[in-house]
């Protein structure tokens, strides 16, 4: 039988204000092992089943190649997190079916089989071509990221599925409250390109998702709080979270913060930011 390999990052949404445009590679790996075959098999953490024909991995695998494969999944990235991880194994499940095929993916093929099964284009975009991106209606841009900024994730043990996350928003936003969001998100933007601290610092504040996913998990706010008190240039929700995550220079300060807060509920991660996608 015919095997395939590849593997792709995990990644952080949003960014704060950019919620559904912005999103950044870290070094956290899913990687993933395709062989060809007759039936479906998915192995993972030492279990194997029969994913379900509306399962996401079994979804692009499909879009994919077409046929059944069995997937072995080694995947660094936490689950239901807000870091990525669906991402991740989509894009690596789908890299390593292709090349089980013998032919070899590009980039805009995996971007748009990923992209479609999760219905925005910031993981997947993060996943797929690594970096800092921004995603609009089907199209990718990759952002300039100054060197000079370090990314502190506060991960709590407790999972929020992003289902939950999202039926959180609502339908409708004030005209004035878009606005004052378009604003923060010129300043990340710029910000996260130049390192300027006072941008970042402006940045802050999300009206269109952070603000209203605080009350489903109130340790992220807090993470978010303490994280700012400690030192970071700018905090917010990782994706759907649980997660917080923060930009600082110096992240001492941060990391403690976060570690005071979690007391053992959680952990606190430096990551690299991932300047390759998938491999």
């Amino acid at each position: 039988m015919t095997t395939g390999t590849a593997n792709a990052p995990g990644s952080s949404a949003n960014l704060g204000p950019g919620f559904d445009c912005l999103g950044l590679a870290v070094e956290l790996r899913c990687r993933v092992e395709a062989t060809l075959g007759d039936d479906w098999v998915v192995s993972e953490r030492g279990k194997s089943f029969e994913p379900r024909s509306a399962d996401y991995v079994r979804r692009v695998v499909v879009d994919a190649i077409g046929r059944p494969a069995h997937l072995r999944i080694d995947n660094e990235v936490p689950r239901s997190r807000g870091l990525g991880s669906s991402a991740a194994v989509m894009a690596a499940s789908a890299a390593a079916a292709i090349r089980a095929t013998g032919r070899e993916p590009d980039s805009a093929e995996l971007y748009q089989l990923v992209a479609a099964i999760e219905g925005h284009g910031d993981n997947a975009g993060a996943a797929v071509y690594g970096g800092l991106v921004a995603v609009t209606a089907g199209s990718v841009r990759s952002l300039e990221l100054s060197p000079d900024l370090v990314f502190v994730f506060g991960v709590p043990d407790e999972p929020l599925k992003t289902q939950e996350a999202r039926h959180a928003l609502p339908d409708d936003i004030s005209r004035v409250a878009a606005a004052r969001n378009v604003g923060r998100m010129a300043f990340v933007v710029e910000g996260l390109r130049t390192g300027d601290e006072e941008a970042l610092r402006r940045a802050g504040g999300d009206e269109i998702h952070e603000s209203h996913r605080n009350p489903l998990s109130p340790l992220t706010a807090e993470l978010i709080e303490v994280a700012r008190s400690g030192g970071a240039l700018h905090a917010g929700w990782s994706g759907a979270g649980p997660t917080a995550f923060a930009v600082a220079k110096d992240p001492a300060g941060v990391v403690d913060a976060m570690e005071r807060t979690l007391e053992g509920r959680g952990r606190v991660m430096v990551l690299d930011v991932a300047t390759s996608g998938w491999a």
